[in-house]
């Protein structure tokens, strides 16, 4: 791995920026922490080396997301990690500079429309690059895609029936405002259905069981999940759906405001929606959560699969979601850097890098368990 400084975070001085410089200082690379604001990019890295415990090696450039502003910056980064949403507000010109600069692009979006439109608009493009475009580089939505991964590698399973159960979640801001934006909106959250997109509507919860947990939960979207735009593309899945379950209060809450953003939002351009939702989001969360731990912070993700002739189900435990948000993407730049990207253009982690690599790579860290035969 080179030691130039070839690896930089958009968005550094925000909650999942600080968790990606940490994990990026962890593997001694070096980076640049990029942002609006020189102030809050200082008081980040200060966060971060005393989560760190020692200086960190990141250079702070202050810049817009403005394409024509960032080309110069990449002249010699190799990856881009974008943390700045919501996605679908501000990601474009940065996705543009990355294809233009030659320069990998990942992000840590759960917006499920983002992921649909830069597919559409930039995935072959990268490709003919040789450039990986990986969005949601995050707990939510990699973590479904490795134990799909999985119950995929069962013979004649077309169909994968997938719920994230997350203890005492604790969104921040921007990830209640990107959220919330896509659950707002009746018509962009999508499972997938004989192979085509179909809408949840947004104003629903759904009950859901886990085979680890006695009591049923509530469950929703939660913008739809990008598995199903992963899986859309594979010829091995016919149907993809995903739910979420963060504790009843929290869905209730979420539901009723839904149902006054749909009461309010009557008559709203785009623009207008949007607007509302980053009100109400700010609204909702209010501060930035301290950093997640192992022992409170836990999650699973469930997939079951099934096909005509089998059903199968991989329960993928998995703690600390935002820490291993920050986990994900440095892994993800230091095997880029490694020579060790296996699938260009647009991808999931799970396809760039290798299921069963990255779940034995975050088991050895301690982040999860293993499929069965795997431990054996």
């Amino acid at each position: 791995m080179s030691s130039k400084r070839n690896v930089l975070i958009y968005g550094a001085s925000g909650y999942t920026g600080k968790l990606v410089a940490e994990s990026l200082a962890q593997r001694n690379i070096p980076f640049y922490m990029a942002g609006r604001n020189q102030t809050k990019l200082e008081a980040a890295r200060k966060v971060v080396e005393e989560r760190f415990g020692a200086p960190i090696d990141a250079e702070l450039l202050v810049t817009s997301n403005a394409t024509e502003e960032l080309l110069p910056l990449l002249e010699n980064v190799d990856v881009l990690i974008n943390v700045s949403g919501p996605f679908m507000q501000l990601g474009w010109p940065i996705v543009e500079a990355c294809l233009q600069a030659n320069c990998h692009y990942l992000d840590t979006t759960g917006e499920q429309d983002w992921t649909i439109a830069i597919q559409e608009k930039y995935g072959a493009a990268f490709a003919a690059k040789n450039l990986l475009l990986s969005p949601a580089n995050s707990f939510m939505w990699q973590a479904g895609a490795l134990a799909a991964e999985v119950v995929l590698e069962t013979k004649g399973v077309d169909s994968l029936d997938i719920i994230y159960q997350v203890d005492n979640a604790q969104p921040s801001v921007a990830s209640t405002k990107s959220f919330l934006r896509m659950q707002g909106n009746p018509d962009t959250q999508f499972y997938l259905e004989e192979g085509e997109y179909k809408s949840w509507p947004n104003d629903k919860a759904y009950t859901v069981n886990l085979p680890h947990q006695s009591l049923p939960k509530l469950a929703i979207p939660w913008g739809g999940a990008c598995e199903p735009v992963w899986f859309k593309m594979d010829e091995r899945v016919r149907n993809c759906s995903v739910l979420t379950a963060f504790g009843d209060e929290i869905i209730n809450n979420v539901i009723l405001a839904i149902q006054t953003y749909n009461e309010r939002s009557q008559g709203m351009t785009q623009e207008e929606k949007e607007q509302l939702t980053n009100q109400m989001g700010g609204e909702m969360t209010t501060s930035e959560p301290a950093k997640d731990n192992h022992n409170r912070f836990r999650s699973v993700i469930v997939c079951h699969g099934q096909g005509n002739q089998v059903t199968t189900t991989f329960s993928l435990s998995l703690w600390a979601p935002y820490t291993f948000t920050g986990e994900i993407c440095a892994e993800s730049a230091k095997r880029i850097l490694n020579g060790q990207l296996k699938k260009v253009g647009f991808q999931s982690a799970a396809k760039a890098f290798g299921h069963h690599e990255l779940l034995e790579f975050f088991h050895e860290q301690g982040f999860c368990n293993l499929p069965t035969k795997a431990a054996q």
